[in-house]
């Protein structure tokens, strides 16, 4: 993209899918003229810091809130690669599940997925080349899936949150949404310059969880045929409780955000927030102490007994998302197969797998052991070469 460009007027796009919310002026999106991510265009989740820009969270409680004096270390780390800032992309309402004026470029009429809305909205449209989002339970890979292109959340830990507003410390993981798997490594090498590279000999397995005999026929294709792709021959069929693993994030997801956030539970604040955000904080802080450690117990347990029995697995393929995106009802879509994915702390990386019938994207994912990101993403760019192209969507009137 040309240096010289007004962001501030994406047309024909952004009047359309709404997936900006502020832009950095020209002389605030110079960026070094060398760097593994020279010339590289890039928007920011409106809960991560960019200097200059106030960081306001998708929320009419920060309306007035006061431009960032610093980059997060996330956007600095890309600024310094040669990456230029464009903007912040819209976010729900501090990460949460209350959906936005965001839009699906795929279909207007369709949800991009949440809570990183925008960040995947704006990268489908071919605004920004990558952006970063954020994941709680399922806020980047599902808006990655919704929106055809390719979803990076690291292993939990790997990258910097700091400069990043919380939602639930236990899980926040911040990530990437790129175009195509090697902008989102390349992204990640700058972010993590000290991850590890394995050679070891690769086992990969195809696994769906319990509750993902739910698919749709097209989108259960989609994961047998990138199975046949990738030669996962092996299926595993893990022993997992869903349905406990997504009560108990959110118990302890509600118990963190009601304690960070409690002062926007205050009268003179509380009807600014919207109200999945507000329920949420309220069901958090009537949770007593047992009760969120009994919540952190469950998921240690889950966590640990999924990984001795993924013991002998090394890369797994399975569905981020039952469905394409659905129609804008209310919702930023389905999360709860991502969740115990969360959960478990692994990399993740959702891949865009052709359309569907009713022509949305369709997506698969590849999960990996903690600390395994850079293999994945190796196992994603092979796997990537093999899938059915996702044309680039078209703004209405072209």
């Amino acid at each position: 993209m040309d240096d010289s460009r007004d962001f501030s007027d994406l047309s024909p796009w952004e009047p359309h899918i709404r997936s900006f919310v502020a832009f950095c002026p020209p002389d605030a999106r110079a960026a070094p003229s060398s760097g593994p991510l020279r010339g590289l265009t890039v928007g920011v989740k409106d809960i991560i810091d960019v200097a200059g820009l106030p960081t306001r969270n998708g929320s009419a409680a920060c309306e007035g809130a006061a431009p960032a004096e610093a980059d997060a270390p996330v956007v600095a780390a890309l600024r310094q690669a040669g990456a230029r800032i464009v903007g912040k992309t819209t976010t729900t309402e501090f990460a949460f599940t209350d959906p936005t004026a965001c839009r699906n470029p795929h279909d207007l009429t369709r949800t991009p997925g949440g809570s990183s809305s925008g960040s995947g909205a704006a990268v489908a449209a071919g605004l920004v080349d990558l952006a970063l989002g954020t994941q709680t339970a399922g806020s980047l890979c599902r808006p990655a899936a919704y929106c055809g292109v390719v979803g990076v959340k690291p292993t939990y830990g790997v990258l910097p949150v700091e400069g990043m507003t919380p939602l639930a410390r236990s899980f926040d993981t911040v990530g990437i949404i790129a175009r195509d798997v090697a902008v989102a490594r390349s992204a990640f090498s700058v972010l993590a310059p000290n991850a590890a590279e394995t050679a070891d000999p690769l086992r990969s397995a195809r696994l769906l969880l319990p509750t993902q005999t739910r698919a749709t026929q097209e989108t259960h294709a989609a994961w047998q045929d990138a199975a046949d792709a990738m030669g996962a021959a092996r299926e595993v069929v893990p022993e997992i409780d869903v349905a406990a693993i997504v009560a108990a994030h959110r118990c302890v997801m509600q118990a963190e955000a009601a304690e960070t956030h409690a002062a926007l539970l205050h009268p003179d604040r509380i009807g600014l927030l919207q109200p999945k955000f507000r329920a949420g904080l309220e069901a958090g802080a009537t949770l007593s102490p047992g009760e969120v450690a009994e919540a952190r117990n469950t998921l240690d347990a889950a966590r640990m007994a999924f990984w001795r029995q993924m013991q002998e697995v090394d890369v797994i393929l399975t569905l981020p998302v039952p469905d394409g995106a659905p129609l804008i009802d209310g919702t930023t879509g389905f999360q709860d197969w991502l969740t115990p994915w969360t959960v478990v702390g692994g990399p993740l990386v959702s891949l865009p797998w052709g359309l569907d019938s009713l022509g949305r994207p369709r997506a698969v994912m590849l999960a990996g052991h903690p600390g395994d990101d850079l293999r994945l993403l190796s196992v994603a760019a092979s796997l990537e070469s093999k899938a059915p192209p996702i044309p680039r969507p078209q703004p209405p009137g072209a």
